[in-house]
């Protein structure tokens, strides 16, 4: 039988006592695994090993902090991989063992193992920046054309999910410098897409010498800024908990990136072409649309996660972190509310 929920865990113990407590905790544990001796030359080749074992994902938290207190931390490397697939049928035990793991049974990743996933999905600054620019430009398009289908494109290429649940996850597991790195890469990303909705949409308007064919009062229609205030909201909060349950299990990330970029990538279009025709009421509207949709897509995911249990285990990081991030959330409900009174009044003006 095939399985593709596990993880490959190699022990590397530098010393026999390392060895010896880490084999007996596997045995207690009643996981299988392999002994490899180390083979190199050396006075220390009889007493450090290589121990290799399988088990499921949701397990490998647990199993971290139980290495841990073990007392032998000085004297072993643990590195965690995930294989293709791990085909046997002696796993049935340790499931049954471990199905119980996690929020309401969610068979979720382990914290390395989310910290990881999600400093992986920051892009390169080149290509995230040439990605949110092409994305930016089709999402004006679609505005211009009045077409769905085409700002549905400018959703599914846009780079949005990695800076995003990056911030989420820095900010639960107290990770600073990645905080500030992703922070700092949204910031990027919004000046990014609305200057180059912008050049775009100067460059429709005035490429025909000041005329142009385009309808651009039932263009703006697609303008999200009118909308219930509370849908709004909603929809952004949604699309951070689904990016935080897919960060933090075997989930598809990328069909939430694109939920997450539906809820940014329209207004910003909008935005665009409304400041390319002068409509300052549109160009407010979802200036704060897009606002109000990114602090609550990193509301929802930072609430999400440390539900889930995804904060430090320390006493002293754990009433750290948490003060950070109510900080944090008290200022985006803050920030969330002020701009949602803003949506509503500016809802009520016509274009």
């Amino acid at each position: 039988m095939a399985r593709k929920d596990m993880r490959l865990v190699d022990v590397m113990a530098m010393s026999k006592r390392a060895r010896e407590r880490t084999v007996e905790f596997l045995d207690r544990e009643e996981l299988d695994y392999t002994v490899s001796d180390h083979t190199a030359d050396s006075a220390e080749s009889n007493e450090s090993a290589r121990i290799s074992f399988p088990v499921p994902a949701h397990h490998v938290e647990s199993l971290r902090t139980a290495l841990e207190d073990l007392g032998v931390e000085d004297d072993i490397y643990t590195v965690v991989t995930k294989p293709e697939a791990i085909v046997s049928s002696r796993f049935d035990h340790v499931e049954k063992q471990y199905e119980t793991v996690g929020t309401f049974g969610h068979r979720r990743v382990a914290r390395g193992e989310l910290h990881s996933k999600a400093a992986d999905l920051i892009p390169d600054d080149i290509v995230f920046a040439i990605m949110t620019a092409i994305s930016a430009i089709v999402a004006t398009a679609g505005v211009l054309l009045d077409s769905v289908s085409v700002m549905v494109g400018s959703m599914v290429i846009a780079p949005l999910l990695g800076p995003s649940m990056a911030t989420s996850v820095a900010t639960v597991i107290g990770d600073e410098d990645l905080f500030l790195t992703s922070a700092r890469m949204q910031a990027i990303g919004g000046a990014i897409s609305v200057a180059s909705a912008l050049a775009f949409a100067l460059f429709v308007r005035y490429a025909t010498g000041g005329k142009s064919a385009i309808d651009v009062s039932a263009s703006l229609q697609l303008s999200i800024h009118s909308s219930p205030t509370l849908l709004l909201v909603a929809v952004a909060l949604c699309a951070g908990i689904a990016g935080a349950v897919s960060l933090s299990t075997s989930g598809l990330t990328s069909l939430v990136g694109v939920m997450i970029a539906a809820a940014v990538m329209p207004p910003i279009g909008v935005m665009g072409v409304g400041i390319a025709w002068l409509h300052p009421t549109v160009v407010l509207g979802s200036a704060a649309v897009v606002l109000v949709n990114v602090l609550a897509i990193n509301l929802g995911a930072i609430v999400t996660l440390w539900y889930f249990g995804y904060h430090p285990g320390d006493w002293s990081d754990l009433r750290r972190t948490r003060s950070v991030m109510l900080r944090r959330i008290l200022a985006l409900i803050a920030l969330i509310g002020a701009l949602v009174l803003f949506l509503t009044n500016v809802s009520t003006i016509h274009l």
